[in-house]
């Protein structure tokens, strides 16, 4: 809709926001331009899944890092000293997961830009002239664009690849040259202008959402000061946990090697998360019952990721099953700390597994969304219907409960959208709460309409494609209860 002959008056639709994305877009407000021009990119991917293959990418970046800095690292430096072991077996490791990051890099490469990049590669190797080969270079390395960026950090970990094959082939490999290897690997990765890893406890809206229906109710309940923090600690826990997913229970022994350097990334997250958990969140959880709460998290995170290493860790090198018996070992603490947390938040005493089942449930997830969906799609409905028929007052009253259901859905069904839908909803977000009340004139309203008409056909269209998810199939649409909290929204006081 266009807003040129709008009157600059006051909104009646005050910014309706989604709390999670501005919490995570806070945790990287420095990199906030590079970062959104990210997203932009990786909505025209082409190619399916292309969040998750984003998220395993920088996984990897982040866990050769940490693997990379012996402070890190899963070595057992009472075995042997530093100084005298011979790193083979770690080379060999970091090697494994450059190679699957190269992999990855490749599936997110855009098919048309690549073949480009590539060939302006080689014509840099072939010319004479330094002067144009210097500037083809700088061209590479400004990095302007996310793909151009995806091709430097693809194009560095080949070459350090090519690097470690001819170093496994010395008779032995240093303290002092595995360091070497670690600076030159760690420059190329914190250099990377769209793809620098995050920090612990820094988050990207492309793929860190809580999707857990009881888990967003219940932080939804939280006073202002504590929900950003608690908050802060589930993304951080359930972030560990997606790392895991990459590394196959099923699997048999022996495991990829990549493994290894990503359960150096795991250890370290936990330890950060712990330490989030004593010295941030426990100071400033509210009551005292919280406070033990959260310490006890901590410690329990603490000692755990300490005997998991003691006990198995060091096992890596002797033991094919090691790093399978560590994966399972953390994936327990992590579902056990985030039960424990929420049920100190809001008790309702179910503990263990089938707690932990039952907060992640993917059904309650989808039934969620459709039922927001169908009330959103209803507001909209109604809204248009009053705006074409120029009832104003009607769909005043209708506008306002929409903008009382926005703040309802973007703390909860709109985390359960997928990545690819949040486009159309965060525009027909945007356009709703800019919209200066009342719209005056018939055009204005006539445009509004047309606006909440094309986008009830999204709410709608998204709604039937939850309803076709096997998950819910024989889970009839409960009409009742739906337009039941349509109509809590309707009446007077809304929500």
């Amino acid at each position: 809709m266009s807003q040129a002959s709008a009157p600059a008056v006051p909104t009646v639709l005050p910014g309706s926001r989604d709390y999670y994305g501005d919490l995570m877009r806070a945790s990287q407000a420095t990199r906030a331009g590079f970062l959104a021009e990210r997203e932009r990119w990786l909505r025209g991917v082409p190619v399916e899944g292309r969040e998750e293959l984003l998220f395993e990418f920088e996984m990897w970046l982040r866990a050769v890092e940490r693997y990379l800095n012996l402070h890190n690292s899963v070595v057992d430096a009472r075995a042997r000293p530093l100084v005298t072991r011979d790193f083979h077996e770690e080379l060999v490791d970091v090697r494994d997961a450059m190679e699957r990051a190269v992999r990855v890099a490749r599936h997110l490469q855009d098919p048309d830009s690549d073949p480009k990049m590539v060939f302006r590669k080689y014509v840099e190797t072939q010319l004479a002239d330094d002067r144009v080969r210097r500037l083809l270079i700088e061209e590479e390395l400004d990095q302007e664009t996310p793909p151009e960026s995806l091709f430097v950090v693809r194009e560095a970990f080949d070459a350090l690849k090519n690097l470690l094959d001819n170093l496994l082939q010395l008779p032995l490999i240093g303290l002092s040259l595995f360091q070497d290897v670690g600076k030159l690997t760690l420059r190329e990765i914190v250099l990377n202008r769209y793809f620098r890893p995050f920090r612990p406890l820094e988050f990207r809206v492309e793929y860190d959402r809580l999707r857990s229906v009881r888990l967003l109710d219940v932080l939804g309940t939280l006073p202002a000061d504590t929900r950003p923090l608690f908050t802060t600690a589930f993304l951080g826990l359930f972030r560990v946990l997606h790392y895991l997913t990459h590394v196959d229970p099923e699997s048999q022994p022996p495991v990829p090697r990549r493994v290894r350097v990503l359960l150096s990334l795991v250890r370290g997250e936990v330890s950060a998360v712990a330490s989030y958990l004593h010295t941030e969140l426990s100071p400033k959880a509210g009551t005292r019952p919280l406070q033990a709460a959260t310490l006890r998290a901590a410690r329990d995170l603490a000692r755990e990721t300490d005997r998991i290493a003691r006990e198995v860790l060091v096992d890596l090198d002797r033991d094919p099953a090691a790093p399978l018996r560590a994966a399972e070992a953390f994936t327990t603490l992590l579902r056990q700390q985030i039960v424990a947390l929420l049920d100190a938040l809001a008790p309702n005493g179910a503990l263990g597994e089938e707690a932990f089942a039952h907060l992640t449930s993917a059904q309650d997830a989808a039934l969620r969304l459709r039922k927001d969906l169908w009330v959103y799609a209803q507001l909209c409905r109604a809204a248009e219907s009053h705006l074409r028929s120029d009832d104003v007052v009607s769909a005043e009253r209708v506008l306002e409960a929409l903008k009382s259901f926005l703040d309802y859905f973007h703390d909860g069904g709109y985390q359960l959208l997928r990545y690819a839908d949040y486009d159309a909803f965060d525009r027909f977000t945007s356009l709703l709460v800019e919209l200066p009340w009342p719209p005056e004139g018939p055009g204005i309203r006539s445009r509004l309409a047309e606006d909440l008409r094309r986008f009830s056909q999204t709410l709608e269209t998204t709604f039937h494609a939850v309803s076709r998810r096997s998950l819910l199939q024989g889970r009839g649409f409960d009409r009742p209860d739906a337009e039941a909290l349509r109509d809590r929204f309707l009446s007077p006081g809304g929500r």
